[in-house]
């Protein structure tokens, strides 16, 4: 048995959403998630706000 903790990481949970976003639009996972999240998993406001924030017109 090991006494190594087990870690509640949620970065390990596969998104393919995010991975998509992030794969068509040359961002890091971890922006296409959070593009995500702040327009509540509305996939094309999401690419919207990436597309955005790429020509520096981010709010």
């Amino acid at each position: 048995m090991s006494n190594i903790p087990i870690q509640n990481d949620t970065t390990a949970v596969p998104d393919p959403q995010a991975e998509e976003i992030a794969a068509k639009h040359g961002i890091s996972i971890e922006d296409a998630k959070r593009h995500l999240r702040e327009q509540s998993q509305d996939r094309a406001a999401a690419e919207g706000a990436v597309e955005a924030e790429k020509l520096g017109q981010a709010d």
